[in-house]
């Protein structure tokens, strides 16, 4: 666990820098700057090139989380394995431009009135396509060199710095929005730019082919590999995506707009399992070809144990401060409250199944979790074609609630019946009372006419009654032992 537990940190703290950096860009500036319709352009070129960039790249990120053990040879240069991965990234950009070519007349046609910003702005999504394509083929490669916290210093801060300066220099009037959403666009950019750079200066990244290293079998493995990995990959983008996307089919970009930031702060849960997730990848693959259940067993209980932790405090926080946050943004904004809450109760219920996720992907039961997610996206789009004419923006986040509590319960499930793996005992039990005694806490904090001191009060008596649950009744051995370090660190 320990390269897990250090890298989960080190990454956590990258994620939260880019939170701090991102709840300045897009809980204060730029819904002073731009307009709902401005904001809700920037968030729909996100998503729609999210989704074309997951299916570029093939279902290869998948193959090389669960193959990338059996190339593994760093005097062999990996037995050419980024040779491949470029050579499938590069099939995969052409067929996602030829897919963007024949869809194009229908996105103009569907948003020629409602959304003519993005109709104005579609070309940018070409080299989102590409460059967000490439970032997840490489980022998945340097993960399983063992890195797996410059991918997320790149993908939750960099890109948001570089954004904070445009918006800076929009501020000042030192460029337009049309320059403004050209820097965006190289903003998202840069991480797979710097991410080839770095792999190249470490000397990880030749492109001499080795084809002859990949027998009949191994082909044949990967080949089904990425192809339920496309399948397992389009699906989790799509979660996080398609309900803007229809968000905006049925409203606007508007709606899109509002949609968006309050989706934002329900997803602040996320960030400690994001970088979890990404050094567990390979560490689960590697145990598995050794089969080794027992530190499977082990990374699956802490996992969840640590970030249900983690999660249960942040909902917490979001849930008492919901009239603070909207006390920040303009009032253009309001209506989004219970948006934050179906959203983060639904990733709540995610992260508190660890790295299920990851388990069940790098197992030789992989098809089956790219059915799971088949059902998943299927579930999203029925729930989100019912609920949105009917609720708005709240039947999107509430459709997203649905289909996230659905899936995490089949996943779950699975995993207890066909690995006997099941990462939940009495610890979440005394977790959930520890969580309900400190959300209660705050109904005894009179609101204050200052949301600045409110904010802080509020959080300070659930950040003092949640901790000291946590640690009296012993919910997870490594926060007691990392609150130890930094205790003794204080007092010397």
């Amino acid at each position: 666990m320990g390269i897990i537990q250090k890298q989960t940190i080190k990454g956590s703290v990258y994620s939260y820098l880019g939170v701090a950096v991102g709840f300045l860009n897009s809980a204060l500036i730029m819904p002073m700057l731009l307009s709902t319709e401005e904001y809700g352009l920037i968030n729909i070129l996100v998503a729609i090139s999210a989704i074309y960039a997951q299916f570029s790249s093939l279902g290869f990120a998948t193959v090389t989380i669960r193959l990338f053990p059996y190339f593994r040879n760093a005097d062999k240069n990996h037995n050419g394995y980024a040779f491949i991965t470029v050579m499938v990234g590069t099939i995969g950009f052409l067929l996602a431009l030829a897919f963007f070519f024949i869809l194009k007349p229908y996105l103009i046609e569907n948003n020629i009135e409602k959304s003519p910003l993005l109709v104005e702005y579609i070309w940018f999504l070409v080299p989102l396509i590409f460059f967000r394509s490439f970032f997840l083929l490489l980022d998945n490669y340097n993960k399983v060199m063992y890195d797996a916290t410059t991918g997320t210093l790149l993908s939750d801060f960099a890109y948001r710095l570089i954004n904070l300066l445009l918006l800076g220099a929009y501020f000042l009037k030192w460029i337009n929005f049309p320059q403004y959403v050209m820097g965006y666009t190289f903003a998202l950019c840069f991480p797979a730019i710097y991410l080839a750079i770095l792999l190249i200066v470490r000397g990880q990244f030749s492109l001499k082919p080795q084809l002859q290293f990949i027998s009949k079998s191994l082909r044949n493995e990967m080949i089904s590999v990425a192809a339920f990995g496309i399948i397992g990959g389009l699906s989790g983008v799509a979660l996080q995506s398609i309900d803007k996307i229809m968000v905006n089919g049925f409203l606007d970009l508007n709606n899109t707009g509002i949609y968006s930031i309050s989706f934002f702060f329900g997803t602040i849960i996320l960030i400690p399992s994001r970088a979890l997730a990404k050094i567990s990848s390979p560490i689960l693959a590697d145990s598995w070809k050794e089969n080794d259940l027992k530190t499977i067993n082990s990374i699956y209980y802490q996992s969840s144990i640590n970030q249900s932790v983690a999660g249960c405090i942040l909902f917490i926080l979001l849930i008492a401060n919901l009239h603070n946050i909207f006390q920040i943004l303009p009032a253009e904004y309001t209506g989004g409250e219970m948006v934050i809450l179906y959203i983060s109760l639904g990733n709540l219920i995610a992260v508190s199944s660890g790295v299920s996720l990851q388990i069940l992907g790098t197992s030789e039961k992989y098809k089956i979790l790219a059915l799971q997610l088949g059902i998943l996206i299927i579930l999203t789009i029925i729930t989100n074609l019912i609920l949105i004419p009917i609720m708005g923006i709240n039947g999107a986040a509430l459709a997203s609630l649905i289909s996230m509590v659905v899936y995490t319960i089949i996943r779950i499930l699975y995993l207890k019946r066909k690995m006997n793996l099941f990462p939940y005992n009495s610890q979440h039990l005394k977790l959930i009372l520890i969580t309900v005694a400190a959300y209660s806490s705050t109904y005894l904090i009179p609101e204050q006419l200052n949301w600045i001191i409110d904010t802080i009060l509020r959080s300070s008596v659930v950040g003092i009654v949640f901790g000291l649950g946590v640690v009296i009744f012993k919910i997870s051995d490594q926060v007691n032992d990392q609150l130890a370090v930094i205790i003794r660190k204080l007092k010397s």
